[in-house]
């Protein structure tokens, strides 16, 4: 058996690794029983519309190409309409997590199921979270309905990916699995998961970014986000992710971007009451306990990804703003905080500073 061609059934979860196993995605439908496909594509994917369109055969109903990240509410409603006038009873959603996030909205409403192939690292297709954004606010909520039945991870797609998202996207997973590591219903074997995620990407990301057409870096790296994906889903989102969610939704900046470059100083933050998660990070990541947040950053700078907000555009008067919006939606976090601090922690993000060691 080879590392990245597998298949994993987990009750009502299904993913399948491998070079080329888009071609199953007809097969897929069929063992669900599916009449009628709703296919969403976003822009990244669209060069393989014709191809997946082919796949699902007569079965398609529809094919939605408007996909826009966080999830606007009226393009939510737009495509819920649409899979109304379509009779639908499957969603195929193919691209990055945009492309997860409108099928899960579609999802949520109509009590359908959903097939991901994903063609980025975002992870969100192993997750029960979704995410719908409104009046500068992005709601999120946990349903499970929404987590795909069925996950094609198919590493000859993600070749042609831009070096610039895939560095950027890759963060975006391995902030879910650093952030698994202390989040609310952590577990030995959530943290098992996360870990062997982190592993993956730190392994597989530098290769990538080298050698982009390196299948097997490629699928790997797939991997490493799936792993991160389902830590994620199996424990819940905080501190860092809802600094992000407003970064996002208050503010539009791209979601991978935003994780890659919070994610080293919300470690910074945490890391002194967390020794034996940063110790398990460490290991993982392969350097020092005590600069765990600075290897993050390292990483993030060699793989190429924005170090800071303004670099994102946000100006520096945004900052208290999205500080206090962020406090008053975070619920749990192992270190106490309030608004100050995390715009001190913003501030850091916002130049694009090395975060300092702990002691």
């Amino acid at each position: 058996m080879s590392a990245t061609s597998f298949t994993y059934v987990q009750r009502n979860r299904k993913m399948v690794f491998g070079p080329g196993v888009r071609n199953t995605l007809g097969a897929e439908v069929s063992e669900l029983n599916a009449q009628k496909v709703f296919l969403i594509i976003d822009g990244g994917a669209i060069a393989l519309r014709k191809s997946i369109e082919d796949l699902v055969g007569n079965k398609l109903v529809s094919t939605w190409t408007d996909v826009k990240q966080h999830v606007p509410v009226e393009l939510a409603e737009l495509a819920r309409n649409a899979v109304t006038n379509s009779s639908a009873d499957l969603v195929v959603c193919v691209g990055g997590g945009s492309s997860t996030g409108l099928a899960k909205a579609i999802a949520l409403s109509h009590r359908i199921p959903i097939i991901a192939i994903p063609t980025t690292y975002a992870g969100s297709e192993q997750t029960t979270i979704y995410g719908l954004t409104g009046d500068r606010h992005k709601q999120t909520g946990s349903d499970a309905i929404v987590l795909p039945r069925v996950s094609l991870y198919d590493a000859e797609l993600t070749v042609d990916l831009p070096i610039s998202v895939t560095g950027a996207s890759a963060f975006n997973a391995l902030a879910h699995s650093v952030e698994s590591l202390y989040a609310t219903g952590c577990n030995p074997i959530t943290t098992a998961i996360a870990l062997e995620g982190i592993r993956a990407i730190n392994l597989s990301l530098p290769v990538v970014m080298s050698s982009p057409k390196n299948i097997e870096a490629r699928a790997q790296l797939l991997y490493g986000a799936a792993m991160s994906g389902i830590s994620l889903g199996d424990t819940s989102a905080g501190f860092h992710h809802k600094i992000c969610h407003v970064l996002g939704g208050a503010f539009g900046l791209v979601h991978a971007d935003a994780h890659s470059v919070v994610l080293p100083h919300a470690i910074a933050f945490n890391a002194p009451v967390l020794p034996f998660e940063m110790a398990q990070l460490a290991h993982a990541l392969d350097c020092r306990q005590d600069d765990v947040a600075g290897s993050l950053w390292d990483l993030a700078k060699r793989s190429g990804v924005p170090s800071s907000l303004a670099q994102l555009g946000l100006h520096r008067e945004n900052l208290a703003e999205v500080a206090t919006r962020a406090a008053a939606e975070i619920r749990t976090n192992p270190r106490n905080f309030d608004a100050k601090a995390i715009e001190l922690l913003l501030q850091g993000a916002f130049d694009g500073v090395r975060p300092l060691a702990t002691n």
